[in-house]
């Protein structure tokens, strides 16, 4: 539920290209000759701290996954998520796996799934972007919208989703140092910290300046305005371990279970929200590249039907469109008029006025 949006918004990106001839025409203007970025040098983070400094906690445990690619390199990441609404009315879950394979040359795959049957994979190689809902071809699209990043720190994002419902109130205690598929890593145990919320909820809309009077208009609810709830999630238990690297800050393995509750709208009843967390990663180093999809399994886009939505024209009427001509079926009157002929008198001779 929390990250389905991302589906959805897939599904109808694949099904029309409407943007696409506005980012062909942008793309004219880009090199041609693809370039490898400059890959800098991230800043180091004390991965010691995460137990006694809630900035770099926080940083480390909400880190998207551009930035983790920049630190680890080339590896694999695989996620289990699991959210499940429990009501005394109703029972809601929703289960998500996701697979992220970056390679050393800065290409990469994905692919999330959920047990409602919804789902995306996406293919960037060969500096190309390919995409694909769950069930359907692969389709190319334009990368200058940068939907390839996005859609990839997406399907990362689930245990920094659960991070930020807690809101700050998860404590982390150093156990031991180990060694994870070659790395060393820090292994922390995560409980419950009993404290006011110390990260911000979800932010208020805009304001009026002060004495602004002209040109205002009522607000209409944003999208923050229906998330509103999680502001009011309050924690009940949680439980679990993270490892993170020493040397570059990165959470390798996430092992984590908690409860949070909630208030019903409209009702006195609590709503009881399960999460389920199991992230790791390994194969670090490999792979060099991603191969691009087959393809046969690659089809252009659809390409959408386009529709004349001018108002009826203002000057010729009814039955009439701007720019598409003379009218058509039960609007159109084919039949011309013409004036009757003139009566003549008996005789042959025109009558007179």
């Amino acid at each position: 539920m929390f990250r389905i949006f991302c589906i959805s918004a897939l599904v109808a990106l694949c099904a029309a290209g409407c943007g696409d001839k506005t980012e062909a025409h942008l793309e004219r203007f880009l090199d041609t000759h693809e370039k490898k970025p400059k890959v800098e040098k991230a800043e180091p983070i004390d991965a010691f701290a995460v137990a006694d400094t809630p900035e770099v906690a926080d940083r480390v445990n909400t880190m998207k996954f551009s930035e983790v690619a920049r630190r680890l390199g080339a590896h694999r990441f695989q996620s289990r998520m699991k959210f499940e609404f429990v009501s005394p009315d109703t029972r809601a879950g929703l289960g998500e796996n996701g697979l992220i394979v970056q390679a050393a040359d800065g290409d990469f795959r994905v692919k999330l799934e959920n047990n409602e049957g919804q789902g995306y994979e996406i293919i960037y190689a060969d500096s190309k972007f390919f995409a694909r809902n769950r069930y359907g071809p692969f389709h190319e699209r334009d990368k200058i919208s940068g939907d390839h990043i996005r859609w990839r720190d997406a399907a990362h994002g689930g245990w920094a989703s659960i991070y930020r419902l807690y809101r700050g109130r998860l404590r982390f205690t150093k156990l031991d140092l180990t060694r994870y598929h070659g790395r060393d890593a820090i292994r922390f145990s995560i409980g419950l910290l009993r404290a006011e919320p110390r990260l911000p909820g979800t932010p208020e809309p805009l304001r009026v300046p002060p004495g602004v009077t002209k040109y205002v208009y009522p607000a209409e609810p944003t999208p923050s305005d229906s998330q509103r709830w999680r502001d009011k999630a309050q924690p009940k238990r949680a439980s679990g371990s993270v490892l993170v690297d020493a040397d570059v800050g990165v959470v390798l393995k996430v092992d984590f279970s908690g409860e949070l509750t909630l208030s019903s709208p409209g009702s006195d009843h609590r709503i009881a929200l399960s999460v389920r967390a199991e992230n790791h990663a390994d194969g670090f180093g490999n792979p060099p590249s991603i191969a691009p999809p087959p393809e046969k399994k690659v089809e252009p886009l659809p390409r959408r039907i386009p529709v004349d939505t001018h108002p009826l024209d203002i000057y010729f009427g009814k039955g009439f469109t701007a720019a598409l001509g003379a009218p058509a079926g039960v609007a159109a009157d084919r039949k011309k008029k013409k004036n009757p002929k003139k009566k003549k008198e008996p005789g042959g001779t025109a009558s007179k006025p």
